[in-house]
């Protein structure tokens, strides 16, 4: 399905790829154009369409034409369009497929020492260490995917001319995102502050004004917090997981995604007041979509998660249920959340997040609550991990918390937006009266 998606990107943007020439790419070459997927540990390049101004012969082409720096070449052919195909042809499009998928050990951008110098005043400005709410982490975290690449042997034009090899490597001219990229880009002021808040915003292929669609809510983590508004688009999977055809054509529903300026939340319990222009911005939709009301998801990352707990707390009867990933909240305060619709996924790696909803269940089965917890491989197959969730929710309880074995705080939301029981179950919720 998602290399699917990336066919159906090119073939729609193939007119657009054919751009005037570049001074700064090889000669005979046009432009080239990457083809980009959100893994759940960021975006990353599929496939790269490289534009000639002339037809290519395809038997000229083999894997080790061109080389692709960090890259796994797995298929170089030529095509008559600018997209996948599953047998070459000559053609004015070479592509250039790479084996991308989801690190569940990838880490951030290790810090500068300009970087650590401005954490440290930072701290001192806050009086010492950690996070603040309402602070902005100026988007150190980097999850867009570039490319290096260089044509290693000579390849023939369809008319027998020869193009050499070149030691010069050149970069895309232009990144298409699969999915991201069908999301529009909005600014919602505050009726608290004035304050703008950026957000994103799908609407579903066919949007209907007379019918009821779903929305979910996705809050990004602190690493992208005052990033430029797509940030969250392209971080994981969190987004664009729900405004994926595949997903679209069975549940078809509107998906809202801010781009926070700032922390909106911290370890000391401290919210920011983005929240509560969160909750406005949704009442905004309300008011302009045809959201069905009593179908409002909210899910979040770390801080996101974090933040989907104060917002379930603040306005107990605006959320359907909640796909609570990686986060964590005060546990004195969260009796209230025992009466909504909650899937909690966290690491078993992920100590301060594990130990605190340890917390948060004890509280509610010591209240009566019925909790359904169970323990999952995180590497096993997407499709087993989906069935483990169907026999999970069928058990019947309204509150369910998922362990995912080893793992770390960042892998947990790498693993956690592609299982499609979850999802499914999240889906069935409606708001209760």
């Amino acid at each position: 399905m998602r290399r699917f998606l990336l066919m159906v990107l090119a073939g729609i943007l193939g007119i657009q790829l054919n751009a005037g020439n570049n001074s700064t790419l090889p000669a005979h070459v046009d432009s080239v154009s990457a083809l980009s997927q959100v893994f759940g540990d960021g975006a990353k390049v599929k496939t790269i369409v490289i534009t000639y101004d002339e037809p290519i012969k395809n038997s000229s082409l083999k894997q080790g034409t061109y080389g692709v720096e960090g890259k796994t070449v797995l298929r170089v052919y030529a095509n008559a369009v600018a997209g996948n195909a599953a047998k070459g042809r000559d053609g004015r499009y070479v592509v250039i497929e790479l084996e991308a998928k989801t690190d569940l050990n990838a880490q951030p951008k290790q810090p500068t020492p300009a970087d650590d110098a401005k954490k440290k005043e930072r701290d001192k400005n806050m009086g010492g260490p950690g996070l603040k709410a309402g602070w902005s982490t100026a988007g150190d975290d980097v999850y867009t995917d570039s490319v290096s690449i260089t044509q290693l042997l000579p390849i023939k034009t369809a008319k027998g001319k020869t193009i050499a090899a070149s030691n010069t490597p050149f970069t895309a001219t232009k990144t298409h995102y699969a999915v991201a990229d069908d999301f529009t880009q909005h600014e919602f002021t505050s009726p608290y502050t004035g304050q703008t808040l950026p957000y994103n915003l799908y609407l579903p292929k066919g949007y209907d004004a007379h019918k009821r669609y779903p929305l979910v809510l996705f809050i990004h983590d602190a690493g992208v917090a005052s990033s430029p508004v797509r940030s969250p688009l392209l971080q994981g999977r969190g987004a664009v997981t729900w405004a994926e055809p595949a997903w679209q054509s069975e549940h078809p529903c509107i998906v809202v995604a801010p781009q926070y300026p700032v922390v909106t939340v911290d370890d000391d319990w401290n919210y920011s007041h983005h929240l509560d222009a969160t909750i406005a911005l949704l009442k905004d939709i309300e008011s302009k979509y045809a959201v069905d009301e009593d179908r409002v998801y909210t899910t979040g990352q770390s801080m996101g998660c974090m933040s989907s707990m104060v917002l379930l707390l603040k306005e107990p009867h605006l959320f359907a249920g909640a796909l609570l990933v990686a986060g964590k909240w005060q546990t004195s305060v969260l009796g209230p959340l025992a009466e909504q619709n909650l899937w909690i996924i966290s690491c078993e790696g992920d100590k301060s997040s594990t130990e605190m909803q340890n917390q948060a269940v004890a509280l509610w089965r010591k209240n009566g609550a019925t909790v359904t917890e169970a323990t999952w491989n995180m590497t096993a197959p997407a499709d087993s991990l989906s069935a483990l969730a169907h026999d999970m929710a069928d058990r019947g309880s309204h509150l369910l918390y998922t362990h995912l074995t080893g793992g770390s705080h960042r892998a947990t939301w790498g693993v956690a937006y592609d299982i499609q029981g979850v999802k499914e179950w999240l889906f069935r919720q409606r708001r209760k009266q």
